[in-house]
């Protein structure tokens, strides 16, 4: 529970600084938040993110990162945490181009109107904000993810040890099944113990 509330904590604290930085800096009112979230310029980040997880496939996976993520003691095999950490890479550059296509977008957008000076400031906060997007995803989950999962330690090999009986017993059994007798597999110079 402890290590859940770690990892939640990273949002958040960049959420609260990102409040103290409003604060700070503009007059405060009830909608001064709403300010900052303009749902057309997040859409490009929600489709981009949900399409990538969804067409990666292996839901299993994912579902045994989230698991890894939130909870210290459950055990990711190598193989899992690798495709997961490949999967938040790709996510993390995914979020960089959906970045530099809307800044871009936006900024030609506001080119394209110049002779009115009206829009500019619009346009321009748009593309600041896709910028300000970009970043809190990437910096708030997606670097902490990869992070985190990053540290996990691999589960320890399973050891097993054979004693001398064990395997003397395993020889007798495949000889019987076999219809060996045990004295002539000291002559024979290949047997093969194949379960019939």
């Amino acid at each position: 529970m402890r290590y859940a509330l770690g990892v939640l904590l990273i949002p958040v604290s960049f959420a609260a600084v990102f409040a103290g930085l409003i604060l700070v800096f503009s007059d405060w009112h009830t909608h001064s938040i709403l300010y900052f979230f303009d749902m057309p310029t997040l859409v490009p980040f929600i489709f981009v993110i949900s399409t990538i997880i969804f067409m990666s496939g292996e839901f299993k996976v994912k579902v045994r990162a989230a698991n890894a993520l939130f909870s210290k003691n459950y055990v990711i095999s190598a193989r899992d945490k690798e495709k997961a950490i490949r999967l938040f890479k790709l996510l993390a550059r995914a979020v960089i181009y959906v970045t530099v296509i809307t800044t871009m977008i936006s900024l030609s957008l506001m080119l394209m109107r110049l002779e009115d000076p009206s829009t500019i400031g619009p346009y321009l906060s748009l593309s600041m904000l896709s910028i300000i997007y970009g970043a809190l995803i990437n910096l708030a989950l997606i670097y902490p993810a990869i992070h985190i999962l990053e540290n996990r330690p691999d589960p320890e090999p399973i050891s097993v040890v054979i004693s001398e009986k064990q395997v003397i017993d395993k020889l007798l059994e495949l000889c019987y099944k076999q219809g060996v007798p045990p004295e002539e597999i000291l002559e024979a110079k290949e047997i093969s113990f194949k379960k019939q």
